[in-house]
């Protein structure tokens, strides 16, 4: 929206709001592009870059997924890294020890497409190669840590 000043005007909605709509676009068969906040999908999402979501009907998720769901009351959009008696182990790209167990009713929407905020390129993120890339680097958190910790010490 624009004035006669031709300064953007923006406006501040609450994150339950602003899901509550998207929860709803998503029932009724739409896909929902929606921004990335924070830093906890670094480096392969970052804060800023947009995503396209398709409503989650309980088909099978291949592990690496990117998803949106809902742990303890907050939506999370973070990459599902295993599955483990009947729960859903999720993991921001860039947190090194945190993560989320949820079940499956938690889960909201699976991203299919990134729309990075400094290019024009679209990336499928659902496709076999981002997942395993994300994969992989989640399976290096350890090392990450340490490499870290010995950072902070220099």
């Amino acid at each position: 929206m624009e004035d006669q000043t031709g300064k953007s005007k923006s406006k501040i909605v609450s994150n339950a709001d602003y899901f509550a709509e998207v929860q709803r676009m998503l029932q009724e068969g739409k896909e929902v592009r929606i921004r990335i906040k924070g830093q906890s999908m670094r480096p392969f999402i970052d804060d800023g870059d947009t995503v396209m979501l398709r409503a989650y009907r309980g088909q099978p998720l291949p592990l690496g997924s990117n998803i949106l769901a809902k742990d303890k009351g907050k939506f999370v959009f973070h990459r599902l890294v295993a599955k483990r008696k009947g729960e859903y182990l999720l993991a921001g790209d860039g947190n090194l020890a945190l993560h989320e167990y949820i079940a499956e009713s938690d889960i909201i929407a699976v991203a299919y497409m990134h729309y990075p905020k400094d290019s024009e390129a679209a990336i499928a993120i659902h496709r076999p190669w981002p997942r395993l890339r994300g994969l992989a680097w989640y399976h290096t958190r350890l090392l990450r840590r340490i490499v870290a910790k010995l950072k902070r010490m220099i």
